[in-house]
């Protein structure tokens, strides 16, 4: 179970339309998060082009930065999202006609994405890339929004002329869900199915799988079809086959 969407290197949007502010997962640890990226693409003035979101992973980074493509959209604006690895593996160092043609369409754009930002820190010469759409983009009245499991100042080689920008716009953390705000979560959607789950079962759930929205989602419907296709109450041995996990 993720929160990423299927891989390309170019994500356009509307795309995934799962990925949506009204059922993204608002804790006290994302609150500032969720308010931060849903006023960057409302269209009111905002003091920043850049937003920085950054947490541990499976928290809804991801959930988040395709709300804000997703939401451009309906507004007629035209958003792009990329991985920082594949910037780095398909235009950091490319000098092809494609890698260029790419880059062309990434310039071109009002909102500019890049989930798993880190991903280019092992390459001097995507950042420096980056550092350029970065110019071009602000330069422009365009946005950029980035995600990263780590604030600017504590990510590991990284370019400072690059940490020092992401500085200049909005950072914030999302932190993690607490248990009893994720079983609530639980709760709710197995009784929108008319499911039901167990103590134990929940409380092995919060150990087992991330606590975004679209994962929890999915678990509660891949156990409710397990339970319907075998036609047997929800016990853990069910669970556990369910989900893939040991």
């Amino acid at each position: 179970m993720t929160d990423k969407p299927g891989q390309q290197l170019l994500l356009n949007f509307p795309s995934h339309p799962e990925y949506d502010f009204s059922n993204f997962v608002v804790s006290d640890g994302s609150r500032i998060a969720f308010e931060t990226a849903k006023e960057f693409c409302s269209g009111n003035p905002v003091a920043f082009q850049v937003l920085y979101l950054f947490g541990q992973k499976n928290l809804g980074k991801t959930h988040l930065l395709l709300s804000i493509g997703n939401h451009a959209a309906e507004k007629g604006l035209r958003a792009v999202c990329i991985q920082g690895s594949d910037f780095a593996n398909k235009i950091g160092d490319g000098l092809s006609s494609e890698a260029q043609q790419t880059l062309e369409q990434l310039l071109d754009v009002d909102f500019f994405l890049m989930d798993n930002v880190e991903g280019i820190v092992h390459s001097p010469t995507a950042q420096e890339k980056l550092y350029h759409v970065y110019n071009q983009v602000t330069e422009k009245g365009g946005k950029l929004a980035f995600t990263a499991s780590l604030p600017p100042d504590k990510t590991s080689a990284m370019e400072s002329y690059l940490t020092s920008r992401f500085q200049w716009g909005m950072v914030a953390e999302i932190k993690p869900i607490d248990d009893a705000t994720t079983a609530k979560i639980i709760m709710k959607l197995a009784k929108d199915i008319n499911l039901t789950l167990p103590d134990p079962i929940i409380h092995f759930l919060l150990s087992r799988i991330p606590r975004d929205f679209i994962s929890l989602q999915n678990a509660i419907t891949t156990i409710n079809q397990e339970s319907y296709l075998k036609k047997k109450k929800v016990t853990l041995p069910l669970v556990k086959t369910a989900l893939d996990l040991t």
